[in-house]
């Protein structure tokens, strides 16, 4: 039996895992944390839970082939509950509330009747996220191998997009919402993302919510992972925890061994980085070794942004009832600062669909600023001391709940404060480059840029990680470890 040493025990080092097990593989994981997930985490503050990712999953619709790698994986199941909220977003702007359901002709509907004379941009939108339905990622095999007949037949299969990616497909978010007259309607648009973010980010996201392939798997973010490192056990995987790698040890081409930072040398047939790649080629292996691709994306800041968040959560303390509803909203409020950009509205999401997690008398509610690389510079900087970065976290979220609370009347007094994160969490707990929790996002003109999984210069070496692809997230994740797995196999290396 070859081995398989994977670095990083996240979303895509464990479903690289399992696919290495299930072709009859020796596979250890070493991750450098004291629990596995990375990014896709969670963790209790006093009884209440914060979950770092899960507000949707992608692939939850029966008969979709990411369907049938989640359930490979052991994320979905027969016996997994799913829970499926009504809406995307939802948001109240001068007093205007407006709705993205996931009934797309009831959002049609109440947004005509708040802005009739937006009828035909709205009727457009409408019309470009029910195209966007049609859009699957893709599970079977890596954008980057895929040959020209390939891409031609994967891109066939999702022919309505094309109508979008002609009419949308140059546009950010900010122009998207500059296509209505309404006041509230533009802010609608403009506020769930950056505004420099793809506007196809958005339609496509809010189509994933309309065809119903987006849920909440049970047991949210730490219960994804529990099911995963229990399917990768079950296979015979192993796992070792508070692992971090040091260094490695590349002899003609080869690795021949990593080094822990206890000193540890482990030895493999092949390696598996599973890692932020700047980790991967900033700490473990030689600059030399990153692949062109991704020294392009690297140095083109301005073309392929990342983004980050301040994420500041609150229990409720009591079961009294509250007019807030399930899932994300966006509401205006009195201006406010972090990291020294002003903002006029809160996004806040109740945490309340799964009663394993959140029983009565421990819901919880996450406010999310959006941060882009300017503000990762802000927080490195204020980091140097500790007591100002401290303060500051502390600060913003004092804003956030002053505004909850008057959004919210009912909730005053019955708010405690649980935890905040910042870029520079991501960037400490993953080493997330530039605190990121989702990969680089091409602006207007720039191309979209696929890597292989494979280092060039080391032959048994591989790359799983949702940087691979534009966007990232959890399904860019989970697939990469899957084509990793097949790259492995297809170079006989092992």
């Amino acid at each position: 039996m070859k081995k398989v040493v994977i670095i990083g025990g996240g979303i895509s080092g464990l479903s690289a895992g399992i696919y290495a097990l299930q072709q009859d593989l020796e596979v250890e994981i070493y991750e450098k944390n004291h629990v596995l997930g990375g990014e896709c985490t969670g963790w209790y503050r006093d009884g209440y839970l914060v979950d770092n990712c899960m507000h949707w999953l992608t692939g939850c619709r029966p008969g979709e082939k990411l369907r049938g790698l989640w359930n490979n994986i052991g994320v979905l199941g027969e016996d997994i509950e799913l829970y499926r909220e009504e809406l995307f977003y939802r948001g109240e702007f001068d007093g205007v509330k407006l709705c993205f359901w996931r009934d797309i002709e009831r959002s049609r509907k109440e947004f005509l009747e708040v802005s009739p004379e937006d009828e035909e941009a709205i009727n457009d939108f409408f019309d470009s996220v029910k195209r966007a339905e049609c859009v699957v990622v893709p599970s079977e095999q890596s954008m980057a191998d895929m040959g020209i007949i390939a891409n031609i037949k994967f891109s066939m299969s999702m022919a309505e997009m094309g109508r979008v990616l002609m009419k949308h497909g140059k546009e950010t978010v900010a122009q998207l919402a500059e296509h209505f007259k309404h006041p509230a309607i533009q802010k609608m648009i403009r506020s769930y993302y950056e505004p420099h973010h793809s506007a196809v980010s958005l339609i496509t996201s809010y189509g994933f919510f309309t065809s119903g392939s987006a849920a909440i798997p049970e047991g949210g973010s730490m219960g994804l992972i529990k099911r995963m490192s229990e399917r990768f056990e079950s296979l015979g995987g192993k796992i070792f925890l508070n692992s971090p790698v040091a260094s490695s040890d590349v002899q003609k081409g080869n690795i021949v061994s990593v080094t822990l930072e206890n000193g540890d040398v482990i030895t493999a047939d092949a390696f598996l980085f599973a890692c932020d790649p700047i980790v991967t080629f900033n700490r473990i292996l030689d600059k030399k070794y990153t692949p062109k691709k991704l020294k392009k994306l690297y140095k083109d800041r301005s073309g392929y942004p990342v983004s980050s968040a301040f994420i500041a959560a609150f229990g409720i303390v009591g079961t009294d009832e509250i007019s807030m509803e399930n899932g994300s909203e966006l509401f205006s409020c009195e201006p406010y600062t972090a990291a020294g950009k002003e903002y006029d509205f809160v996004s806040a999401r109740l945490y309340d669909y799964d009663k394993t997690l959140y029983p009565d008398g421990k819901r919880v509610i996450q406010c999310t600023i959006m941060q882009d690389e300017t503000d990762y510079d802000h927080w490195r900087e204020l980091h140097g001391d500790r007591s100002a970065y401290v303060e500051e976290k502390k600060r913003i979220s004092e804003e956030l709940l002053l505004r909850l609370t008057e959004r919210y009347p009912e909730l005053k007094g019955k708010l405690v404060f649980l935890s905040a994160c910042t870029p520079i969490t991501f960037k400490r707990y993953c080493g997330a480059f530039k605190g990121s929790y989702m990969s680089f996002i091409p602006v207007e003109g720039k191309k979209s840029i696929y890597l292989k999984s494979s280092v060039p210069g080391i032959k048994n070496a591989f790359l799983a990680s949702q940087w691979l692809q534009p966007t990232g997230g959890l399904p860019l994740a989970a697939t990469s470890g899957k084509f990793a797995v097949q790259s492995i196999v297809r170079k006989r290396v092992i």
